[in-house]
């Protein structure tokens, strides 16, 4: 992995609001109506998070009609969440 690319996700980590969709989503798929109220932020706030995460390769998404469901990208992320605390 380049040092461009590890930047990248350390970036998208590093925001309190995206490491918090990202516990939400080592715990399970959810609808990105459902992610916005566990992040307290507005829909395009929550939208513009998600686009980063999954610009960094963290998170995929499906459509299923008009609502997008977001998952991690891999299970490596979820064991470093659990090696580095508690997932809720």
């Amino acid at each position: 992995m380049d040092l461009e690319r590890q930047v990248k996700i350390f970036k998208a980590l590093g925001d309190p609001t995206r490491l918090t969709i990202i516990r939400l989503l080592a715990v399970k798929e959810l609808c990105v109506c459902e992610i916005i109220p566990a992040t307290g932020k507005s829909q395009p706030t929550t939208s513009a998070h998600l686009k980063i995460l999954h610009e960094a390769g963290l998170v995929k998404y499906r459509k299923d009609g008009l609502s997008v469901y977001y998952r991690l990208a891999d299970n490596a992320l979820k064991k470093l969440l659990e090696t580095s605390g508690k997932i809720e």
